[in-house]
């Protein structure tokens, strides 16, 4: 095979300390420079900075948790696109299913998170994915159809090559539990015919699909080796550097 690969990590509200922030990015660093694989690493806002000096002359790309969907204002608490672009974030993870279910998210909002994005010239990492309940009722395809036509709203063809898809069941985030490769494959199928009905054939094929819920070295070849996988969205193995440095040097074992 012969396609791009991403490996993104989500380290959401961990490490626990900026001391175990610095060990885990230079432990990461030491092998990151062996692959060529695209890396981004998405790390709680307090870690953004100081990793950004760490990996400033790495082939590692810095991305963020999340963002406000304005640019500036009396919002305490929040971050602004343009503070995390300041800091060299060229990546915003949006619509993570915990920040969905934990802070009730809609697709509204985040179809206004992508739009800044957009607009001030990042790329946005798109977080679609059902929950046990529709996976068991079999919805998962109408769930991920409803989340990409409220969430793209209003984005043009011109705009998807800077928009990436994850693909996270939300019954496999964090639970040791993960999609088949088959299911996995035939959710991500779907979202590229999606694509190709709502825009075209030619954007279906170049759109970058990740995979993400509970990915691990053991399981990264089977996942990788379907057609319409592109990378995956990593959480817990992200956090452990051996795992990780395994994930970001994956190559294809037929």
């Amino acid at each position: 095979m012969n396609k791009q690969i991403i490996i993104a990590a989500n380290w959401k509200m961990n490490p626990s300390s900026l001391q175990e922030s610095n060990e885990l990015i230079n432990n990461i660093l030491e092998s990151s420079n062996q692959t060529n694989n695209k890396i981004i690493i998405c790390p709680p806002f307090t870690f953004i900075y100081p990793l950004s000096q760490y990996i400033k002359n790495s082939n590692i790309y810095l991305g963020a948790q999340d963002c406000y969907t304005k640019i500036s204002g009396a919002f305490t608490g929040e971050t602004s696109i343009s503070m995390l672009s300041s800091l060299g974030c060229s990546y915003i993870l949006v619509g993570h299913s915990e920040r969905r279910t934990i802070f009730n998210e809609t697709n509204k909002k985040i179809n206004k998170k992508i739009n800044l994005v957009i607009n001030e010239g990042l790329n946005c990492i798109l977080c679609i994915g059902e929950n046990k309940n529709e996976y068991e009722k079999g919805m998962n395809k109408e769930i991920c159809s409803i989340q990409l036509t409220e969430c793209l709203l209003n984005i043009n063809e011109n705009d998807l090559d800077k928009i990436i898809i994850a693909y996270e069941p939300v019954w496999a985030i964090g639970t040791g539990l993960n999609a088949t490769p088959e299911i996995a494959e035939d959710v991500h199928s779907y979202i590229r015919y999606w694509i190709s009905n709502k825009y075209s054939e030619d954007i279906a094929k170049k759109m970058c699909i990740l995979y993400g819920g509970s990915v691990n070295p053991d399981n990264i070849n089977n996942i990788l080796q379907k057609d319409n996988i592109n990378g995956v969205l990593v959480g817990g193995a992200s956090l452990d550097s051996n795992k990780f440095n395994k994930l970001i040097n994956f190559k294809y074992n037929n």
